[in-house]
């Protein structure tokens, strides 16, 4: 958690700024602020993550590494702020069957837009059959799948 509050207190420092950035630039901006202990290393990866993330833009200035702002804010996830485990319950539901891991990463993967990993599949599989939405089948054999209960632990079908 403190390192978001501490790469949010370096972002909103930099944009007044306007010009290129450098980890330099970065460790004087935190040892004005509450971070006086940051060392260079630090200030490197909060400046290549917010790179990562769209807020700055990698650039060479005097044949060196430096970051400008980026024009303008970097959009959300289309699928941020929404529950996957949530809409997979639904679409169980609302499909019925059987539920491998395999469906369920198709389905994933159709709800996000992006690539799912098979072990967040088999995750989300699993917690929704440890609070009680799916049942599982097929333990001790080579298939294993899930199937919709008819109602959960609270009650709601």
């Amino acid at each position: 958690m403190e390192t978001y509050a501490r790469r949010a207190y370096l972002l909103g420092a930099l944009t007044p700024l306007g010009t290129a950035v450098r980890t330099s630039d970065a460790l004087r901006i935190y040892a004005a602020g509450e971070w006086k202990g940051i060392g260079r290393g630090m200030a490197r990866r909060d400046l290549r993550d917010l790179a990562r993330r769209g807020y700055l833009i990698p650039i060479v200035a005097a044949g060196q590494r430096a970051y400008e702002l980026a024009p303008e804010e970097p959009s959300a996830h289309p699928f941020h702020g929404r529950s996957l485990r949530r809409e997979l319950l639904a679409l169980a539901r609302a499909e019925g069957g059987e539920w491998t891991t395999g469906r369920a990463r198709a389905a994933c993967r159709s709800l996000t837009g992006t690539h799912v990993y098979r072990a967040t599949a088999r995750r989300l599989l699993a917690n929704l059959h440890r609070l009680g939405h799916l049942d599982r089948h097929g333990d001790g054999t080579p298939r294993c799948f899930y199937t919709a209960t008819t109602t959960g632990k609270d009650g709601r079908s």
